[in-house]
């Protein structure tokens, strides 16, 4: 008996340390099955978080829009450019150029906006380099400490060399100086045989390259040197103005990229590589930098002496009036119509300045008005939707929202800008509410609470918006301000 319950006693422990072990087991089977269940959970919500943003009060998010999402140009590539005599110039109110259209063969290539701010002065450029604000900067520097930090140097894009250029009417006794135009950055150097080798070399930044061939070809000015793809441009209309010899070595001409875009810098010299084995590149060097040029000897305005349209005077006195830029107004209706008189567009919209019945119908005219009427009250609605926006300090950053808002209306410029502000982003930067005026495309933001105005596709008005400011950029190179 006392076996026996020895026995029991035995067989209690091994049934109880069993359940323990299977207990053990079962409570390990939970775990992995729990921490198998958290991963696949957690990878779930990354995967729904990034393809479906959470929109939560007071919550920030970085929107990331892919380029399907706005047929191709969310991304913006900034360039800036010297406005010059052969590469960017402005006809009849459109900007042409070498460069100008390599650059629109690059946005086709990259399927990205390209927005271009124009400078008219070498000083300017250099100070806006040490804003590293810009992705490439088209204009022949060479390299330097200033420089090298914040660029590197693109592939060449095409070659030059500097040339000496004199005027027949000039004066060159006892001349013993010969200017350099303040935009070429070459070796200059004249060979031992040459007339010229004693001469003293100076460069003059008191004048563009453009207003010093001027004073050539007038005789103020005996002696200049500068780049000969500009010489060629600018001689079809300077008929005094003779190339006596070249002045230096051929010298490469490259853009200046932004080196923080180390995968955008690869793609532009592989671009540029391969754009230059094609036949479109040869005809865009014919084109500008030939004797021969059809639209060199046909069509290049002399910036001081033509202006943007035969509509300039109009446009001039009422932009006057409302203190607006009138070479921004001319930008918008460029964009609008290209100074075609009486066409009507989709909703209605009439005029030079594309006016909307209700818009007409306010200030008081109607389709039987003049050309001059469309483009008063055009002024008088630009002026209007600047007060608007009144409280965007910086003049410029101010007129995207204006030219946005004339495309799109008021009310959907302000439905970006309360969406930016929800998601605590810059409301008064262009850069941010634009995101938002296209994420109004899509249905959660459109619904969103503070939309007032509902669904927008914002990408044509985005682009609208950077075409409007990008061709007043060249605007304001090209004509003065009045």
């Amino acid at each position: 008996m006392e076996f026996l319950a020895i026995k029991d006693k035995y067989l209690v422990k091994i049934s109880i340390f069993a359940q323990i072990i299977s207990l053990k087991r079962a409570i390990l089977s939970f775990l992995i099955m729990f921490l198998i269940a958290i991963f696949f959970g957690f990878g779930f919500y990354i995967f729904t978080s990034l393809k479906f943003p959470i929109q939560k009060k007071n919550e920030k998010i970085d929107v990331i829009l892919p380029l399907t999402d706005v047929d191709g140009d969310s991304d913006i590539v900034r360039v800036l450019i010297l406005f010059h005599a052969a590469d960017y110039f402005v006809y009849k109110g459109v900007p042409i150029g070498f460069q100008y259209e390599m650059l629109k063969q690059l946005e086709k290539e990259l399927g990205r906006n390209i927005d271009i701010k124009v400078e008219a002065e070498v000083c300017n450029i250099k100070k806006q380099l040490r804003e590293k604000s810009y992705d490439i900067v088209v204009m022949d520097l060479k390299p330097s400490r200033f420089i090298l930090p914040h660029f590197e140097r693109s592939i060449p894009h095409s070659y030059s060399y500097p040339v000496l250029v004199s005027g027949i009417k000039a004066d060159t006794k006892n001349v013993q100086t010969i200017l350099v135009s303040n935009d070429l950055s070459a070796i200059i150097f004249f060979t031992q045989e040459s007339n010229y080798c004693r001469y003293h070399v100076e460069r003059c930044n008191d004048f563009t390259s453009e207003e010093l061939f001027e004073k050539v070809d007038n005789g103020e000015v005996p002696y200049l040197i500068c780049d000969y793809n500009q010489a060629i441009t600018l001689m079809p209309f300077y008929s005094n103005v003779k190339i006596l010899e070249k002045a230096g070595p051929q010298f490469e001409r490259r853009w200046l990229l932004n080196n923080k875009n180390v995968q955008l810098n690869e793609e532009i010299n592989q671009w540029l590589f391969g754009f230059k084995q094609t036949a479109k590149y040869s005809k865009l060097l014919q084109k500008y930098f030939s004797i021969e040029s059809s639209l060199i000897n046909a069509s290049f305005a002399n910036k001081q002496k033509n202006g943007i349209s035969q509509f300039d005077a109009i446009v001039q006195k009422y932009a006057q009036q409302y203190n607006l830029d009138w070479r921004f107004v001319s930008s918008i209706i460029y964009q609008e119509t290209k100074f075609i008189s009486g066409l009507t567009g989709k909703g209605g919209s009439y005029g030079l300045m594309q006016l909307m019945p209700v818009t007409m119908d306010y200030y008081g005219i109607s389709e039987d008005d003049d050309d001059e009427a469309n483009i008063r009250v055009g002024i008088q609605h630009i002026n209007s939707i600047r007060k608007s926006f009144d409280d965007i300090e910086n003049e410029e950053e101010k007129l995207y929202f204006v030219a946005a808002a004339y495309n799109a209306g008021r009310g959907h410029i302000f439905d970006a800008q309360r969406l930016c502000a929800k998601y605590e982003e810059n409301f008064n930067n262009w850069n941010d509410v634009s995101k938002y005026l296209i994420l109004k495309a899509r249905r959660e933001y459109a619904n969103d609470s503070v939309v007032k105005s509902g669904f927008f596709p914002g990408a044509y008005t985005v682009n609208y918006a950077y075409q409007v400011m990008s061709r007043y950029s060249a605007y304001k190179a090209a004509f003065t301000k009045m």
